[in-house]
């Protein structure tokens, strides 16, 4: 039983397979729906934008030769600005100035066609896992802030509990709205 198999938190993945092979699309989209919520394709660099425009996905599995754009020219999938995704190449015609293109582009991994399903699946698996890691980090972070002392003077009770309810706000974007009788120091 491989990783994927065992690790549950892959259903809050999202994957989107760019390939001009409708075949390799069936494949791919059949085996990476058995280990994640959503997997959508695209024939083209244009159609993947397109989706794109309505779902994040966290990892982007793409041939580099698509009739139009090549896969290496989809610079939006490699755009710092954004959400940044995950993106493994694939190609079934592979030299070392390709494969050092792809990954100067930003690639997380290079396969070469025919592969394997199990190959694609560790790939997939390095990805995923590596970002899962980000997220926890980022969560991990996020409590940290959150345990920061409040520079709000006061002993009481209420005031304690006051700080506590503020650090737990205090990193959302919820507007607060503190009532109190006139004097009390809000």
């Amino acid at each position: 039983m491989s990783d994927l198999e065992l690790n549950t938190p892959w259903t809050a993945v999202s994957v989107l397979v760019v390939d001009d092979e409708p075949g390799m699309r069936a494949i791919l989209k059949k085996a990476l729906s058995k280990k994640f919520a959503q997997v959508d394709t695209a024939g083209s660099i244009e159609e993947a934008e397109e989706i794109r425009k309505r779902c994040h996905f966290d990892l982007l599995i793409v041939d580099i030769n698509l009739p139009g754009r090549s896969g290496i020219e989809w610079h939006e999938a490699f755009d710092p600005n954004t959400r940044r995704s995950d993106v493994i190449f694939m190609t079934g015609y592979a030299d070392l100035e390709m494969a050092i293109q792809a990954l100067r582009a930003g690639a997380s991994d290079f396969i070469l066609k025919p592969f394997n399903l199990e190959q694609m699946m560790q790939s997939v698996s390095r990805c995923i896992e590596r970002r899962l890691v980000e997220r926890q980090n980022f969560a991990l972070q996020r409590d940290v802030e959150r345990s920061y002392p409040v520079d709000i003077i006061g002993d009481a009770a209420s005031t304690q509990k006051m700080k506590k309810l503020i650090t737990q706000l205090a990193p959302s974007i919820a507007a607060v709205l503190v009532e109190g009788e006139s004097g009390t120091g809000k």
